[in-house]
């Protein structure tokens, strides 16, 4: 809130593709982390130095055939596919079939994918499924984290427990992911100040002018706004 997400977000830029990183993988403990949030900050901001693509692995599988993706990861033409996002980047999403679900749990597939992406793009994002999905997934974040080149971990302050996050981390080892650092996800776990000024808001509407000073006066107050 008030601009602390856009610095996470550069952070994140700095430690993965800053450092010489080209496919960065995003996942989390449990769904519902913001995960797919932050792949898409995270490939919009990476637009802004090269081409960027966002590729979608966190879907479950189709319902039905007619919602099951047209491409598999060893498709020649696979860059083909994707589409342009308004936010600047392509995005490539998977939706697979139960059958075509097997052909992207391969790694050496994905890896053999991401470089021929990298041919036609200077950065993939990958939006990767939980380590712990609430729903059944087409493709496990166990077996693609090992193809990327950096993998970040989203956490839920206040939700995810020291235990939950170990559990994580040591599936991803296990997968031979390349872990670079963990992210705190601080929906559940607001400063006073936030929780003053999401209360305040609901006043706009009849005293705006009320509100924009008493939330100026929370953001100023570096007590109130102090992570407990």
């Amino acid at each position: 809130m008030w601009g602390r997400g856009l610095r996470e977000v550069e952070s994140v830029y700095l430690a993965t593709f800053g450092q010489g990183a080209r496919v960065v993988g995003v996942t989390s403990v449990r769904g519902g982390s913001g995960v797919s949030v932050l792949a898409a900050a995270l490939a919009e901001r990476s637009q802004r130095h090269t081409r960027t693509l966002l590729v979608g692995l966190s879907d479950p599988t189709a319902a039905v055939p007619a919602q099951a993706t047209t491409w598999l990861p060893s498709d020649d033409d696979v860059a083909d596919h994707a589409m342009a996002d308004p936010r600047g980047f392509d995005a490539l999403v998977a939706s697979p079939s139960p059958e075509q679900s097997f052909a992207f749990r391969n790694a050496t597939t994905i890896r053999e994918m991401f470089d021929r992406l990298l041919e036609v793009y200077g950065a993939v994002v990958v939006d990767l499924a939980a380590v712990e999905p609430r729903e059944r997934v087409a493709v496990p974040v166990t077996s693609i984290a090992s193809a990327c080149e950096s993998v970040v971990v989203v956490c839920l302050a206040g939700r995810d427990t020291r235990s939950a996050l170990a559990r994580a981390a040591a599936a991803l080892r296990q997968a031979n992911a390349p872990l670079q650092g963990l992210v705190v996800n601080d929906r559940y776990n607001q400063t006073v100040g936030e929780e003053m000024v999401s209360g305040v808001s609901r006043f706009e509407t009849v005293a705006p002018g009320l509100v924009d000073r008493i939330v100026g006066l929370v953001q100023r107050s570096r007590l109130l706004n102090t992570k407990l």
